[in-house]
């Protein structure tokens, strides 16, 4: 394919566990008819049939070794039930705050460092890794990346069925050649669709991560407003109060008023107007 240089260093960027997980089965061979694994590519992560992986290796020529069977399942075994049941707690889980929080600093992620393309804290972005490095907020991290152009997987796929259409009515090619071909096109097809989806849901956590930050910023904005005004109350129901307790006790409303601006408490009181419109008022 035309795309394969284009993405060549796309495609060393993926970690290991972005790409399927060996299951015991043979990747190449169809779901429902699928062989048990012999050998693996630890290059590609996948696992094949003796006949896949005869293909895989002619094609790519990548070096592959034995599946082990017993050692994969007992990594699994010695996890126990209570790691799957928390791996399996994470997966139905993954649309959380704690996620996007970052792992060195324990801080929740509000921040964006354009270079390494990655959501980070404030502490990173002050003295951390990321400290040098050009720092945008989370939305115009999300507008920039939705911006960017992603991967045609529609238009890789034609060309694909075009240049297997070619290959096919080519008279000198043989039927293993061709098999080959196909599956080699195929594979780099996937290793795609694996990076679309990277993009995409990276994506996702972008705007899940800048609309929680505007909603914290919102509460926040309200909290505060909620405490002046009660502040505010308290300081209005405490000066009615001396006010009540003065007329009362029959004293002077020129004492009282002194009294009032005098004594201790929040800064936001009653005007000393108001507090004269009072005494005039009874």
């Amino acid at each position: 394919m035309e795309y394969k240089g284009e993405h060549e260093e796309d495609f060393n960027e993926l970690k290991q566990e972005e790409l399927p997980q060996m299951d015991g089965s043979c990747d190449a061979c169809e779901p429902d008819e699928a062989q048990p694994a012999t050998q693996v590519c630890h290059i590609c992560s996948f696992a094949f049939c003796p006949v896949h992986a005869d293909r895989h290796a002619s094609s790519t020529h990548h070096v592959l070794m034995p599946y082990n069977h017993e050692e994969t399942q007992a990594n699994g075994l010695e996890a126990g039930p209570e790691a799957g049941a928390a791996e399996e707690h994470g997966k139905k889980n993954t649309v959380t705050v704690e996620r996007l929080r970052c792992k060195e600093h324990g801080q929740e992620g509000s921040l964006y460092c354009k270079p390494d393309e990655k959501i980070i804290c404030v502490v990173c972005a002050v003295q951390g890794e990321h400290r040098e490095h050009e720092i945008i907020t989370l939305h115009e991290a999300y507008v920039w990346q939705k911006s960017r152009q992603g991967y045609d997987l529609l238009g890789c796929t034609q060309q694909m069925a075009e240049k297997i259409k070619t290959k096919w009515t080519n008279p000198e090619m043989s039927t293993e050649q061709l098999e080959e071909y196909v599956n080699s096109q195929f594979e780099e097809l996937r290793k795609l669709v694996l990076l679309e989806e990277k993009r995409t849901l990276h994506l996702v956590d972008l705007k899940e991560a800048f609309l929680t930050a505007s909603a914290a910023e919102k509460i926040a904005e309200i909290t505060l407003e909620t405490e002046k005004l009660q502040e505010e109350m308290a300081n209005i129901t405490h000066q009615l109060c001396l006010l009540e307790q003065a007329e009362a006790q029959a004293v002077a409303p020129a004492v009282a008023v002194e009294a009032l601006v005098a004594g201790p408490g929040p800064a936001h009181r009653v005007p000393v107007s108001n507090i004269y419109t009072f005494f005039f008022f009874f």
